[in-house]
């Protein structure tokens, strides 16, 4: 092992007495270290017998990149960039309690150096992340946060990117949906693609390839410009991803999960993107530089849904096991836990002002929150009308979106979708599903709701008359 890190790193051998000499830092001509080639060895030969997959003391497992930057008990174990900030560097360098290991002298100095060298070279697991990192650099200009509707035209594709997918004998189920806020566009999950489409005229208008696997979030930035789709291949691989609407070209990619991502979202100011899913953990990373800014580990069960505020100053998040939060978007501290749901969040949507946000569960029921105190101001059993509301169990609700308008739609577990006022009580039920209606959203103006189905349909509601206007063709192929 000492003889590999000599080899990789020849400056050790120009000088002695490393323990009083100042370590210098990662040289970019040299080849990058990597948690795979050159710290996994140094933790299975030191940490691994009481920190791994059947022994995790403190919840720390080294065993694997991803567990050991999931962290412990005690918080994240490596801040990427900052070794006298990461808990791994200082318990190893004897800095703080517990010294590791615990029954043993410290480390050689040559292996501290290997991992103080890489975590300021941002700790990249492979020689392929440690190249990705280096130009990660993504050109874009945040954009001012505001309600407003933006200058100039509402975004509209235009000449999309040619590409070549293979032909889906039936339509795919509608695991994401999501309209612009202010074009008439519809983005619509597919098999390793996004459907876009026309909300006036329903025709489709291009798609979008996404061969990370599965779409399972879908979501335009708030001005518009930017269509995001998370995703991926359970178990295996989860990454989000940005277009431009316009161009259809990717802005930029964000995460190298482990597994799938269930809920994200981009901030108003283009900023941050903030993810979860399976791992449990909110992570927010900076857009351009695509460094994880917050790792938030509060959330007991798998992340399901997640938004940031109109004003960006918010982040909401929900898990399976019911858990809701509100945190501050900027540090990540918690701002309010929403503690009355019973079973897994399915959707969390802001107002439109910032001051409402509305929470839906597999319990039965929407909630209303008040951002100024975190207390519910209604409650209501979205999916089950006024008569079955005695039964034991509330049907569960999939999905609650708020409109521009104030208005919200929710769709759920007794195969129908409602319309519902701001003040929570009911304006119009869709039916007629054959399978479960798993999406629906407004379109731009509140003119139409799109609801879609297991069965990949997703048919065109008109508000005003309450008529179905027609159903997308979601296998154009």
């Amino acid at each position: 092992m000492i003889t590999r890190v000599i080899r990789l790193l020849p400056f050790l051998l120009l000088t002695s007495g490393l323990a009083h000499a100042q370590v210098p830092k990662a040289d970019p001509a040299k080849p990058a270290l990597t948690y795979k080639d050159h710290v996994l060895p140094i933790l299975r030969k030191h940490c691994l017998n009481c920190h791994n997959a059947d022994k995790s003391s403190s919840d720390l497992n080294v065993a694997t990149y991803q567990s050991l930057m999931a962290g412990g008990s005690s918080g994240e174990a490596v801040k990427p960039g900052s070794p006298d900030q990461s808990l791994l560097y200082k318990v190893t360098t004897h800095q703080v309690e517990p010294k590791m290991p615990p029954k043993g002298p410290k480390l050689a100095e040559a292996e501290l150096l290997v991992l103080k060298t890489w975590i300021e070279g941002g700790a990249p697991e492979t020689a392929v992340g440690a190249a990705k990192a280096a130009t990660r650099k993504v050109d874009f200009d945040p954009v001012a946060v505001s309600t407003s509707k933006p200058e100039g035209p509402p975004p509209m594709p235009g000449k999309l990117p040619e590409i070549s997918l293979p032909k889906t004998e039936r339509a795919h189920p509608v695991t994401a949906m999501a309209t612009s806020p202010w074009s008439p566009l519809l983005a619509v999950a597919g098999h390793e693609r996004v459907l876009l489409y026309n909300t006036d005229t329903l025709k489709p208008l291009g798609t979008l390839a996404f061969p990370e696997r599965i779409p399972y979030v879908l979501k335009f930035s708030r001005n518009g410009k930017w269509l995001m789709a998370a995703g991926g291949r359970g178990a295996a691989s989860g990454k989000v991803v940005i277009w431009d609407v316009t161009t259809g070209k990717r802005v930029t990619e964000i995460g190298d999960e482990a597994d799938i991502v269930l809920a994200a979202d981009v901030s108003p100011d283009h900023k941050l993107v903030a993810l979860g899913g399976p791992g449990k953990l909110i992570k927010v990373f900076d857009t351009a530089t695509g460094e994880l800014k917050h790792r938030i580990k509060k959330h007991t069960d798998w992340v399901t849904s997640m938004e940031f505020s109109p004003d960006g100053t918010m982040l909401a998040t929900g898990d399976r096991n019911g858990g809701a939060f509100v945190w501050e978007a900027a540090t990540g501290g918690i701002v309010f836990t929403l503690g009355d749901h019973k079973d897994s969040i399915t959707g969390l949507s802001w107002r439109g002002d910032s001051q409402m946000l509305a929470s839906s569960s597999e319990d039965g029921r929407v909630i209303l929150w008040f951002a100024e105190d975190g207390f519910p101001t209604r409650t209501f059993n979205a999916q089950a009308d006024v008569r079955a509301a005695a039964r034991a169990k509330m049907p569960g609700v999939l999905t609650v979106q708020y409109s521009r308008k104030g208005q919200l739609v929710t769709s759920g577990r007794d195969n129908t979708a409602r319309i519902w006022g701001s003040d929570g009580n009911q304006i119009s039920k869709l039916e007629g599903f054959t399978d479960l209606p798993s999406r629906a959203t407004f379109s731009h103006d509140g003119e139409r709701v799109f609801v879609g189905d297991f069965t990949g349909k997703v048919r065109c509601w008109s508000l005003k008359d309450k008529l179905l206007v027609g159903e997308l063709a979601t296998n154009p192929d």
